[in-house]
């Protein structure tokens, strides 16, 4: 029998005791003169009836009730206490889950968790990065639910990870941090899924290092970018901001006039808006470069043979990589379609592969020198959804997206000593870390170092390490290629070259103990050690020999392998 049964029994029970009882008085009520404090009590003949065993038959009754109901209602409360926990943790992970959504927690941490990564200033170079975030759904393999509840509460800093907690500045109250902790703990990703992610991070680590120098060309070429879009910005400031002004005044006046499709613009304003919107993007257009589209089943591109083409819209985009280094990738793509080989059907000296290699390539040359918000919205005035949404959504989108790229270059060009100084102080930091090159792992020399020559282990050392320590121990790793520091030189957690595992850890043992368990805060470790208890265990995400072969490579002294 349920609790809630018995509690329901007690109270019909009581209600009818009590209904019994007032209708007893209501019976035997008569006249009354006197009260009945002050009435002489009734004679033991008059008690002495069947009214009396009635009273002590309910009594009896009553007595038997509470003796029975109130074990079965002990019995009972476990169960309910049990079912309330269940219940009450069912609606905080519901209560997490949406605050998960609307703090958006996974726009950093990536879909699901998984991981992924946040806009971050780089504090030691200066320059804009996308700083890796990481997942989330696996995490209590790592941390216990207190230390994550730390985290949120507190954040990192020195990261794009903020606090949350209202204890450490941020907006959310102690059940809310704790919502959010529980959500994560239902949200977690069976163990085999977390261990069969190890092959993967260490290949992608190694392939980070392997496409090092892609990597920060890249990034240089961001940066000079930048530098080459602040000289511009005031060239284009005029023709942005009258555009603009006048996307707005058509959209504020789309109501009046014929509308054939009833969506809220009027068919001339749909006219306007979509050639007002075509102008604006023109703004950022690069000379000589018009969006084509090469067709393997026809030899020719406007009546001129498609390798023709190809060859003379290269050379002029390979004559702009001065004054828009952010095209190098595309222009490389480009250039290598046209040295491949394969189908070619329609003949033309062009596979088949390149020409849709190179129509792609070109659509992101064409897109990608405008703000991305920017668009060329290509409104139907005979269908209220032309543009795949409302059309009166999307032209106040348009528009608003307009007048933000116009404001931008407008405060771009007021500012231009300080960005631009900014901008060129960041590049020549860029360019001095491409010239130090402190990201480099010698393989081949930490495997003659600390692994007997077997460059296969030390290899897959490097990649666990860089997977799963680096984020901690080596200074801007977090950051990218081109801010990382030599490895193991510290940074959220402590140094780790120099042989410094060996002076805290006597042993080989101590160390692999510790890196499987992690750390406790305030309790002691290795020689001399004092948890903070933000050393993650890695036990449960890392096989007991790559625990080893961590070990084996930080007790080498030779993280880089170059000494």
């Amino acid at each position: 029998m349920s609790s809630s049964l018995v509690i329901t029994l007690a109270v019909i029970g009581g209600v009818a005791w009590l209904v019994f009882l007032g209708v007893s008085a209501i019976r035997a009520r008569g006249k009354e003169e006197v009260p009945h404090n002050l009435a002489p009590g009734l004679t033991d003949e008059e008690l002495e009836t069947r009214r009396l065993e009635r009273v002590q038959q309910a009594a009896l009754l009553l007595s038997a009730f509470m003796a029975v109901g109130l074990p079965l209602y002990f019995l009972g409360e476990e169960d309910r206490q049990e079912s309330f926990v269940e219940q009450f943790n069912e609606e905080s992970v519901l209560r997490g889950e949406h605050l998960v959504a609307e703090f958006g927690c996974f726009n950093c941490h990536g879909a699901g968790g998984s991981g992924g990564g946040a806009s971050y200033i780089e504090k030691r170079l200066g320059v804009s990065t996308q700083w890796f975030a990481p997942s989330l759904d696996d995490i209590f393999y790592r941390y216990e639910p207190e230390e994550v509840n730390f985290w949120i509460t507190y954040g990192r800093p020195n990261t794009p990870m903020p606090a949350w907690g209202v204890v450490g500045g941020g907006a959310m109250n102690e059940q809310q941090v704790q919502d959010i902790v529980n959500y994560l703990q239902s949200h977690q990703i069976p163990q085999q899924d977390s261990l069969a992610r190890i092959q993967g991070n260490v290949n992608g680590q190694l392939q980070r290092l392997q496409g090092a120098e892609a990597a920060v060309q890249a990034v240089l070429a961001t940066q000079e970018q930048l530098v080459k879009d602040i000289l511009r910005a005031e060239n284009l400031v005029p023709a942005a901001t009258t555009l603009s002004v006048q996307m707005r005044d058509v959209l504020d006046a789309a109501g009046s006039g014929v509308d054939t499709d009833g969506d809220g613009l009027s068919d001339n304003a749909e006219v306007q808006l979509r050639d007002l919107s075509s102008q604006f993007a023109e703004i950022w257009a690069l000379p000589g470069i018009t969006a084509l589209t090469f067709d393997p089943a026809n030899p020719t591109t406007n009546g001129t043979p498609d390798r023709d083409v190809a060859t003379a819209t290269l050379g002029t985009l390979q004559g702009l990589l001065a004054d828009y280094p952010s095209l190098y990738d595309e222009v490389a793509a480009i250039e290598a379609a046209l040295a491949g080989t394969g189908d070619d059907q329609d003949g033309d000296d062009l596979t088949d592969e390149a020409e849709a290699a190179i129509t792609t390539q070109l659509g992101r040359v064409i897109t990608s020198v405008r703000p991305a918000t920017v668009r060329v919205a290509a409104f139907d005035p005979a269908n209220a959804e032309s543009t795949g949404a409302r059309d009166a959504a999307t032209a106040s989108q348009v528009v608003s997206a307009a007048e933000s790229a116009a404001l931008q270059l407008t405060v771009t060009r007021d500012n231009r000593d300080r960005l631009l100084g900014s901008a060129e102080e960041g590049l020549r930091r860029l360019r001095q870390a491409a010239t130090d090159q402190k990201w480099v792992i010698d393989i081949d020399g930490l495997a003659a170092a600390a692994f007997a020559g077997d460059a296969t282990q030390a290899a897959r050392a490097v990649g666990l390490f860089t997977g799963y320590c680096a984020r901690c121990h080596t200074s801007g790793w977090s950051a990218g290629v081109v801010f990382t520091q030599e490895a193991g030189s510290g940074g959220f957690g402590p140094a780790l070259w120099e042989g410094r595992p060996n002076v805290q850890f006597l042993a080989e043992a101590d160390l692999i103990k510790f890196i499987t368990e992690g750390s406790a805060a305030q309790q002691a470790y290795g020689v001399n050690g004092i948890g903070s208890g933000r050393m993650p265990g890695f036990g449960k995400v890392l096989s007991a020999e790559d625990i080893r072969l961590i070990a084996v490579y930080l007790r080498s002294g030779n993280l880089t392998g170059l000494e």
